[in-house]
């Protein structure tokens, strides 16, 4: 069972690139692969492939898996809410 009190482990800077930071940031906030791809200026299967990576580097298995990854260590904290649901907030 995942223990989502515990302590936060500290982002190293070896865990992932800033373009997988960035894509992570995107995916978490819930951007589609498309639209990730065009705000970043890459293909979809480059994003594709930044999150395959990601879940290999950080050793995990499933979309879930990555979010407990970005909430552990503040991802969303610097996160600029742009979508149509951040105006009715």
């Amino acid at each position: 069972m995942l223990d989502l009190h515990r302590a936060k482990e500290p982002m190293l800077s070896q865990d992932l690139t800033s373009r997988e930071y960035e894509v992570l940031s995107l995916l978490a906030v819930g951007y589609p692969m498309k639209q990730i791809a065009y705000r970043l200026g890459i293909t979809c299967r480059t994003v594709t492939f930044h999150k395959y990576r990601m879940m290999q580097r950080l050793g995990v298995n499933t979309n879930a898996g990555l979010m407990h990854y970005a909430l552990r260590n503040d991802i969303l904290e610097g996160t600029k809410l742009t979508t149509k649901f951040a105006s009715a907030a």
